[in-house]
């Protein structure tokens, strides 16, 4: 059973993720649209991305064991026809350091296994290293532009990527890789 799963966002999922977008961790890292709308439009833009808005983005609601809301993913910009989307997410402070990386996985899983989505594009602000080190950001980036977001009073550099099914599959098999070299060499008591 995986660590997180994903639902479809309700409305009674909207107070948790309005805290969320008013939380400043994630404003400095994603966007401060929350420092600059009111509760009240806040409420009404979820609810019009629930009832009118599934053909230009949708909105998940990240689940961990039990069921406890993690966090939220939701895709924009979405191009069905080219089955390419940009996907965003936001981990509640508490479940960061467990949740984080498990709750991308997931979402990158469901968006390609349910949705049929073949290309992801990533934007991350260059200054937010909490889950992609400042290393591999500027390893995997194929554009960075400074001047991209304006959060927290201060403009940002962003980087964007994306990532393919054969990008996943051949990270996955990398990975594989490493994890099977660490295992025989610890079994083998450290001598290579």
């Amino acid at each position: 059973m995986p660590l997180v799963t994903l639902r479809h966002f309700t409305e009674d999922d909207i107070p948790v993720r309005t805290a969320l977008l008013r939380e400043a961790r994630f404003q400095a890292n994603l966007n401060d649209l929350g420092v600059v709308t009111s509760d009240e439009a806040l409420v009404a833009r979820q609810r019009k991305a629930i009832a009118e808005e599934h053909d230009v983005k949708r909105h998940f609601t990240l689940c961990g064991p039990g069921g406890a809301i993690v966090g939220f993913a939701w895709i924009s910009s979405i191009d069905w026809r080219s089955q390419c989307c940009e996907l965003s997410f936001g981990v509640l402070p508490r479940f960061r350091g467990a949740f984080g990386a498990a709750a991308v996985a997931a979402a990158h899983a469901h968006i390609r296994a349910e949705l049929n989505m073949r290309v992801v594009v990533n934007q991350v602000l260059e200054h937010n290293t909490m889950l992609v080190s400042a290393g591999e950001l500027a390893e995997r980036r194929a554009v960075r532009c400074p001047w991209d977001s304006y959060t927290v009073g201060e403009w940002r550099t962003a980087c964007y990527w994306t990532d393919s099914e054969d990008d996943v599959r051949r990270r996955q098999s990398s990975i594989d890789r490493r994890r099977r070299e660490i295992a025989d060499r610890i079994r083998s008591g450290g001598r290579t």
